[in-house]
């Protein structure tokens, strides 16, 4: 049939038709286009901008640190000729694939046929072994394995050496020495709260780093780290300058801060395996405290066999101190009232109703109104009487450990819980502070993103009367306590004598408390204000006594306390329980996971100050909120002569 058939056999149809097989053919039109968009946009991004996951580096060698935040270095390359400019998402993948706590988030530009390095630090509370997923743009890219700890929570007789490199220049690819493993340096993390979980370092040449690099390796060489240099190709010590000129001391062996700086007459190519061994020691991982030993068998011969020697772990901790904090805002609901209204709806509805219906001179209706009528007033009841609204108010809870790096900076680790009364989208941030975020080890998808860095924060969006929790990682300057330690006698036996001179800017007050370390005994300190002195008061106590103070079968009151009536409130009674676990949680910075094999060494003393947060350490949140916390500062003060603290 021709067309002008078609048109004149159409013409001839009626008016209605006509437009019905008008409309038909439209649709079929509009169909047929939006196939073709959809399969034409397909293609496009098929071929458009795509990344290859090169390699990537867990930690510092391959391996994290339990209970800290570790770097994980991730090279990709763009294989095309369009650059990219997308949002990099990393985020744990708990079993069956579902997603985990929050996503760590940055935005990320590589050039066209370009390579770059992406580093996120996530929070790893535990040595299980889980997925972590790379996204761009909600795209998956890449999925990674967390590698196994640096050190093991389970006893067992062979050593774990900790996290140990030997630094090589950016653009050199070396193999050489095959006895450490190696760390390009341009993936050394530009933040000093990341860092924690490396061990030791050894350099042959001046690392190429801009300032804050040079700053984060300083402050974790105060912080403990050890730095051993080696000769170059030519038989020269690297010579530094800028932030890390404080390295060129003439010296074999030098301190800067609590770190160890070494001088080895050796170049690369002649470090061995047991030259590695013996420059890589814990000087606090020690044998067994036999003392303490023989108190578990006596506490195992009382209790039943409930005594055991501990070890810390990370994830426990976490969720001890979010458990309680979380209980702290529940609301005192009016439960009497709620169950006694109850019981009157249940009546009320039956036999009340029931009886109702079997009254013949009421129309079948009326039965059925007064279900309605009994439902929407009992609901409006319950609503009024079960709403959360006893005096409760925004509040962050903190709980902090500060770690001293020198005279004025501190590594503060910290335990946050925000509790809001209205659903909203809330930020955290501390800026110019090197912060890091997560939610911890939650088994659930948050609503929270996460940013690292001096211009970073966590987002969270918070359901109303609801708590969101999450730890931090921040590096904050404070005033100087100008402390000296001004008598000391110390026997073989421990402690006999100790008087500690203090500044204007030290924490005294009321309520206090003031500890301190030697080897593995702990002391209670007592402060006067008259001399502004700290003095020895109290007896000594085993340091993992101390760290474990549950020993009773049913777990009910703490060591060397009796039962007696508690007049704290539950707040108060939380903050003074939590500060054996906090002190015992400062043990991880030294990487000794088990407090019985905990010995300070013997140059140094740690004093500890556990006191209300101060204002200059709180954490901004992008609300009006009511602060409540304590902070355990920890603060090594050196016997060695020469050194000032």
């Amino acid at each position: 049939m021709s067309a002008a058939d078609a048109n004149e056999k159409r013409a001839g149809l009626p008016t209605g038709v006509q437009a019905a097989v008008s409309h038909a053919l439209r649709m079929v039109f509009a169909f047929v286009v939006i196939v073709s968009a959809v399969f034409n946009s397909a293609a496009i991004a098929q071929s458009g901008p795509t990344l290859k996951v090169v390699e990537h580096t867990w930690g510092f060698d391959g391996r994290v640190q339990p209970g800290q935040f570790n770097p994980l270095s991730i090279l990709l390359d763009n294989q095309t000729d369009q650059a990219i400019d997308a949002t990099a998402t990393l985020q744990r993948i708990q079993a069956l694939l579902n997603p985990a706590g929050g996503q760590y988030v940055q935005q990320v530009f590589i050039a066209p046929a370009a390579r770059r390095w992406v580093q996120f630090y996530p929070y790893v509370a535990n040595s299980y072994q889980t997925a972590w997923v790379l996204s761009f743009d909600g795209e998956k890219i890449g999925e990674f394995m967390q590698p196994r700890p640096a050190y093991k929570l389970e006893s067992e007789k062979q050593e774990q050496q900790p996290q140990v490199v030997i630094l090589d220049r950016a653009e050199t690819v070396s193999s050489r020495p095959s006895t450490v493993k190696h760390l390009p340096e341009n993936i050394f993390p530009p933040y000093a709260t990341v860092t924690v979980g490396l061990h030791t370092v050894f350099m042959d040449h001046v690392p190429d780093w801009e300032l804050p690099r040079q700053q984060a390796f300083l402050s974790w060489l105060k912080l403990g780290g050890r730095l051993h240099l080696l000769r170059d190709r030519r038989g020269e010590y690297p010579r530094f300058s800028g932030e890390l000129a404080d390295l060129n001391q003439p010296l074999t062996r030098y301190f800067i801060g609590s770190g160890i700086v070494n001088r080895l007459d050796v170049q690369r190519e002649g470090l061995t395996e047991t030259m590695v061994r013996n420059a890589v020691v814990l000087d606090a991982l020690k044998d067994e405290d036999e003392e303490f030993k023989q108190f578990i068998r006596q506490q195992n011969q009382i209790n039943r066999g409930i005594g055991q020697l501990i070890e810390i772990e990370p994830s426990s901790i976490d969720e001890q101190f979010f458990r309680h904090m979380r209980e702290l805002t529940l609301p005192d609901h009016a439960w009497w009232l709620i169950f006694l209204l109850a019981l009157c709806y249940i009546g009320l509805i039956f036999p009340g109703c029931f009886a109702l219906s079997k009254n013949k001179q009421l129309h079948f209706l009326a039965t059925y109104s007064a279900l309605v009528g009994l439902s929407l007033i009992f609901s409006l009841l319950f609503l009024a009487i079960g709403q959360r609204g006893y005096g409760e108010s925004t509040t962050l809870q903190t709980l902090a450990v500060a770690r001293a790096e020198d005279n004025t900076h501190w590594s503060v680790m910290q335990w946050n819980a925000l509790f809001v009364i209205s659903g909203d989208s809330y930020q955290v941030t501390a800026p110019d502070q090197q912060s890091v975020y997560s939610t911890g080890e939650t088994v659930d998808q948050a609503e929270v993103q996460i940013m690292p860095g001096n211009a970073g924060g966590i987002t969270m969006q918070i359901p109303p009367f609801s708590s969101q929790t999450f730890v931090s990682r921040r590096r904050l300057a404070s005033a100087d306590w100008r402390l000296e330690i001004s008598d000391i006698d110390l026997q073989l036996s421990g402690l006999v004598k100790l008087s500690i001179q203090t500044g204007d800017n030290f924490p005294a007050a009321e309520g206090n408390k003031y500890l301190v370390l030697a080897g593995r005994r702990i002391y209670e300190m007592k402060y006067d204000d008259q001399t502004k002195q700290l003095r020895l008061f109290g007896a000594k106590r085993r340091l993992a006594e101390y760290c474990q103070p549950n020993f009773d079968i049913q777990y009910t009151r703490p060591w060397g306390q009796h039962q007696q009536e508690d007049l704290r409130t539950p707040t108060e009674r939380f903050y003074d329980e939590s500060l054996p676990t906090l002190v015992q949680r400062n043990l991880l910075d030294d990487l000794v996971n088990k407090v019985s094999r905990y010995e300070l060494p013997s140059d140094r003393l740690r004093l500890f100050v556990y006191t209300t947060l101060p204002d200059e350490f709180m954490i901004s949140v992008s609300t009006d909120t009511k602060n409540t916390g304590k902070i355990l500062f920890a603060r090594d003060l050196f016997l060695r002569s020469g050194d000032q603290n």
